[in-house]
């Protein structure tokens, strides 16, 4: 069979649910060629069909009775005919493993099942309560996972919202107690990460993966339509087209008042946490080494072609058949049997340097400095040097949604529409910089130098930076230093080179370029004050050490120590370092906490049947 063709994500993020939902929820009957688009798109099996299962499954399992025999017989036929997982028959053009699409076919699969548990599903043959069986290690698994670890797309202002939606059915619709319990506890963290990074109501931090219009203007994230509902500060209207739309219609759920409280703080706040693993800690973390475990571990993380994934990639890619899935066709050119049995695939990765080795999500130590006229946020020495993909490294939000963030522009490393888009000219970075914080002072060091990566397109030996300077109230241009005022905020760009500006770029040329972000606002000085105070003269480079002294002096070796007033700063945090939340990592429960309030966090312990303690007795 042939590879599907992708329909693009303009196509594959359009109406993942129907606005007239919110009617059936109020007992109306609807138009329903709604839910028949959907329908469409899922028997066509594209990917992003599991965003639409899910609003099928909400639909027929809370609405039904204000269907028509034709929409209902049609949902069930689909649900039932669906294929679940990767290692279920047939071709199809649906990527399942990120870490939100495994958490939604579980979901999907589980609630599927537990509504048709003794139907025959046409493409596995399996009834709907083996479905069900199948499926709930795997929920359970993913929400141990997360509250053990964090997040691995960590604060992503697109997936958060994939990841909401099947908790709310979760906790609405699953059977399960330990699970409607986990799911709620997880829904909490997801949301914490939301109110922690929250600025004049929008959600904007560094991120595991973002894109170009969420990071140039926060007013278009994804997760926009959960923060109004979660926190109330937003006033736009609701999407009834989004996924989002499922937790507007959770019943048995409300966000704690203690996230709201931290939401809407005014405070100045230093924010540290640790999200998610690095590739050379997951074997130890994760057990057993087994396709469901270790497999998808590595697969949540985005990690194919690593050496520390490779052999266990392939495994899965042969025992599954996934030769003609879009993402994945490509693995067919290592697919090569001597090399697997002699296992020299791991010999080969590093050997190759393949640039898709930076598509793995790793561990991120995540630094935001947060006060009522900005929000700073970075991830600390997130692999400098290395390749990236979606990894969106550092940026500042000032007043009135205004963004600003750099990037070395990187180039897709495949043509076709399942995978064109990052990384690109503001998506990710083609190489990763090394970037430390320090409450409102960022270092940023780019070594473009890395040899050269098989399917690494031309490399761009520049830096530039997302400034529209038409939104800012003031801007000054020196040399090497660009000021700009918003209202009450001000920031400073200073760099070791000069560069070159458009209407919504700082372009900056070489393979070696360093930089100083600083912040500040109008309760310190004024603007004028804040220039003389910030000055490119204070900035310099001393091989592969970059400097920059004013009221601190700040110095970052690259790949090495970042120290302030000659203080080295540790840049690997705990699961939680913040005014509210502290918590290390692994941590067995989490306790949130302000002035008047307290959030107490821990997983359910699984009930152990009388039959279970006697095999673990022997």
């Amino acid at each position: 069979m042939s590879v599907k063709n992708d329909v693009g994500m303009n196509v594959k993020m359009n109406n993942k649910c129907f606005p007239e939902i919110m009617e059936l929820d109020q007992g109306l009957k609807i138009d329903e060629r709604g839910i028949h688009d959907l329908l469409d798109f899922v028997d066509e099996r594209h990917d992003c069909a599991d965003f639409r299962v899910l609003s099928l499954v909400k639909t027929y399992w809370c609405y039904r009775d204000l269907l028509s025999e034709k929409t209902n017989k049609r949902i069930k036929k689909s649900l039932c005919s669906f294929k679940y997982w990767m290692d279920e028959p047939g071709t199809d053009g649906m990527c399942y493993w990120s870490e939100n699409h495994q958490l939604i076919f579980h979901t999907a699969e589980y609630l599927a099942g537990s509504l048709f548990p003794e139907e025959v599903f046409s493409n596995s043959g399996m009834n709907g309560l083996e479905h069900q069986e199948k499926a709930l290690p795997k929920i359970k698994r993913w929400l141990k996972w997360k509250f053990q670890f964090g997040f691995i797309e960590w604060n992503s202002n697109t997936y958060y919202e994939e990841d909401v939606a099947p908790l709310s059915l979760l906790i609405d619709l699953a059977k399960d107690e330990e699970v409607r319990h986990n799911a709620k506890i997880v829904m909490d963290l997801l949301f914490l990460d939301m109110a922690l990074h929250t600025y004049q109501g929008y959600f904007v931090s560094t991120s595991g993966r973002c894109y170009e219009a969420q990071k140039q203007d926060p007013r278009k994230a994804d997760v926009n339509d959960l923060l109004k509902a979660a926190f109330g500060i937003l006033t736009h209207d609701y999407d009834y087209t989004r996924l989002s739309t499922l937790f507007l219609l959770v019943k048995n759920y409300q966000v704690p008042s203690v996230l709201k409280e931290i939401a809407k703080s005014n405070e100045t706040m230093i924010i540290k946490e640790s999200q998610g693993l690095d590739l050379k800690e997951v074997k130890e973390k994760i057990n057993p080494h087994d396709f469901d475990n270790l497999g998808m571990c590595f697969w949540q993380m985005e990690a194919f072609t690593n050496p520390e994934s490779i052999e266990m990639t392939m495994d899965i890619f042969n025992a599954w058949n996934l030769k003609d899935n879009n993402f994945l066709k490509d693995l067919k050119m290592i697919n090569i049997p001597f090399l697997r049995k002699l296992r020299i695939l791991p010999l080969l990765v590093r050997l190759l340097n393949p640039a898709t080795a930076g598509v793995a999500i790793q561990r991120a130590n995540i630094y935001t400095y947060r006060t009522k006229h900005y929000l700073l946020s970075s991830v600390q020495k997130y692999h400098p040097g290395e390749f990236g993909d979606q990894q969106h490294i550092w940026q500042v939000t000032l007043p009135k949604a205004l963004s600003v963030f750099s990037t070395h522009p990187g180039s897709p490393m495949f043509d076709d529409a399942a995978r064109n888009f990052s990384p690109s000219y503001w998506v990710g970075n083609g190489i990763n910089p090394d970037c430390r914080q320090w409450e409102n002072v960022i270092l940023i060091d780019y070594n473009l130098n890395k040899r050269k990566g098989f399917l690494e397109k031309t490399r761009q030996n520049m830096v530039h930076f997302f400034f529209e300077a038409n939104l800012f109230d003031e801007v000054k241009y020196l040399d090497q230093a660009v000021y700009a005022r918003k209202d009450g905020s001000y920031l400073a760009i200073i760099s070791e080179k000069p560069y070159a500006r458009s209407a919504n770029e700082l372009i900056y040329k070489g393979r070696r370029l360093g930089f100083v972000i600083i912040m500040g606002d109008s309760e310190r000085d004024n603007f004028d004050e804040f220039i003389r105070n910030n000055q490119s003269s204070n900035f310099s480079r001393r091989g592969s050490t970059i400097a920059y002294h004013s009221e601190h002096d700040f110095r970052l070796a690259y790949k090495r120590r970042f120290t302030v007033d000659n203080n080295p700063e540790d840049g690997d945090f705990p699961r939680f370092d913040t005014p509210f939340v502290h918590a290390r990592r692994e941590a067995d429960s989490i306790d949130i906490e302000t002035k008047d309030d307290l959030l107490h966090l821990e997983l359910a312990i699984p009930k152990i049947k009388e039959s279970e303690k006697y095999n673990e007795k022997g």
